[in-house]
């Protein structure tokens, strides 16, 4: 009776290190979002609320830009999706086209993209 007395001990140590690693795997698998995506076949980019939700935020053949979907193939595949780069300051995902000005200038606008490894706007103008 002793031995069945030990094993039900060991057997209730062991259930709790077991929930306890779950656990501590689900906190390190938190995703934070918003999470931009491009896809890897053709220039549509999703704006992730969740694994398979999202909204268009540039546009393809098939999708414009604003449709929200719920079916999305998750983002985590990265066969279809490459995540793109966030700036924590201003939002704006790498690559993304940016509506810029400045005071120099009271009537010159140019829309550029965003470079977020710099946090800078880029052009491509010679």
């Amino acid at each position: 009776m002793k031995n069945l007395k030990e094993l039900e001990q060991k057997y209730l140590e062991l259930g709790k290190e077991i929930e306890a690693l779950k656990k501590q795997n689900t906190e390190e698998e938190e995703i934070t979002y918003p999470i931009y995506c491009k896809s890897k076949n053709s220039s549509l980019v999703v704006k992730f609320k969740g694994l398979r939700q999202g909204k268009t935020v540039v546009n393809n053949t098939f999708n414009n830009v604003g449709e929200k979907a719920f079916t999305w193939q998750n983002h985590s595949e990265t066969n279809t999706w490459q995540q793109l780069d966030v700036c924590e300051k201003t939002g704006f995902f790498d690559g993304q086209l940016v509506w810029c000005w400045d005071n120099r200038h009271s009537h010159r606008r140019a829309l550029l993209f965003y470079y977020v490894k710099n946090k800078d706007k880029h052009s491509y103008e010679k």
